[in-house]
């Protein structure tokens, strides 16, 4: 089949995460939009933060009812022990966007996919990518779906396939790593109602808890769920050994401002979640011959930022608002999307650098 007998469409955006949704429907109005994804279900993240200022975002595409769905717990802000044995209150009560969210991260990207499907955006999945070639006509897909290789020709392609970038690196992009930090955490239900997060720094690392939407059945008497995640380096947490959730507890419940939530725990009821990549990275170039990658594809943030999600979101609203205004293929979007992306992350490292300034 020639290129011009190829199945077309203006974008192709790799990945239905929330970047890649937010993406998908705020292009969709204007351009023919494919959504490709290797996931058949988003996959359950926990433990997830988000920003207030992520309902201008959701106003603008008229999804901010999605947050009113009571698995998404609101955030009564934050107990830090940031450098202190003394709690400091963050909350928001004088944030002109309101209060903040411990979402439901899996089910939210349900909540977006659906909002896709409501928009009529072409979706594909589970499909995998295989393979990306820039030819005059645009670009050369190549994916694996339902058993088959299948190609399709777009004008643009937009990477939202997080921290593996998968589309980057077909370029040939490299990615660098600001640092190497790790997580690894337990959730488990307790028998205590408290709608804040918990931030303690140790000497080496430092832990974050937080409420989830409790959905399992078997709960009982237990008023709620709530994730324990340990941040450090990979070689502490290795020489850790923590292969089981009790030997992650044990940890917690030394740590300042852990200990009264330790106390309401069910033991019982801990499952650890496995290690994984918690470290701040960027693309060497973000933006390519008519490609574009936003959220953690194109920059990652320390978990302490509770950025990621907002950023995702703010960084699809930037590059769709530059593609409305100038057209998918106008010869300065790639040079504007990268000054745009620049500057965000020269601003986080600056305001990480002060974070961490802190407690060193």
């Amino acid at each position: 089949m020639t290129e011009s007998q190829l199945p077309k469409t203006q974008v192709v955006i790799i990945g239905s995460g929330i970047g890649g949704c937010i993406a998908a429907l705020a292009l969709a109005p204007y351009y023919s939009v494919t959504l490709i994804d290797k996931d058949a279900e988003p996959k359950n993240k926990v433990g997830e933060s988000l920003a207030p200022a992520t309902i201008r975002i959701l106003k603008q595409l008229n999804l901010q009812h999605l947050l009113s769905d009571p698995r998404h717990i609101v955030s009564q802000g934050t107990l830090s022990y940031w450098g202190s044995d003394e709690p400091t209150l963050i909350d928001n009560l004088k944030n002109p966007d309101g209060f903040g969210w411990h979402l439901d991260r899996a089910y939210f990207e349900k909540q977006l996919r659906e909002a896709c499907y409501t928009a009529n955006i072409h979706t594909i999945w589970p499909a995998q990518l295989v393979n990306s070639a820039k030819i005059p006509q645009g670009w050369k897909i190549t994916y694996q779906h339902d058993s088959k290789a299948h190609q399709l020709m777009s004008d643009i392609v937009i990477d939202a396939s997080g921290r593996h970038c998968v589309f980057a690196r077909q370029q040939g992009v490299a990615r660098h790593q600001f640092d190497k930090l790790m997580s690894i955490g337990f959730t488990a239900n307790l028998n205590i109602t408290k709608n804040v997060a918990v931030i303690s720094h140790t000497d080496d690392s430092w832990w974050y808890s937080a409420p989830l939407h409790q959905n399992d059945s078997n709960a009982g008497v237990y008023q709620q769920k709530r994730i324990f995640s340990w941040y450090a380096e990979p070689h502490i947490i290795k020489a850790a050994q923590i292969h089981t959730p009790q030997a992650l507890l044990q940890r917690a419940q030394y740590v300042t401002g852990l200990g009264a939530l330790i106390s309401q725990l069910d033991h019982s009821s801990a499952a650890l979640h496995p290690m994984l990549a918690a470290n701040s990275s960027k693309l060497e170039s973000c933006s390519g011959n008519a490609w574009f990658a936003i959220g953690d594809s194109a920059i990652s943030f320390d978990p302490l930022s509770s950025q990621g999600m907002f950023n995702a979101m703010a960084c699809a609203m930037q590059l769709s608002e530059l593609l409305i205004n100038n057209g998918l293929t106008h010869i300065d979007n790639r040079v504007i999307y990268q000054q745009q992306v620049d500057k965000i992350w020269q601003s986080y490292l600056a305001h990480r650098a002060l974070y961490y300034k802190m407690v060193s």
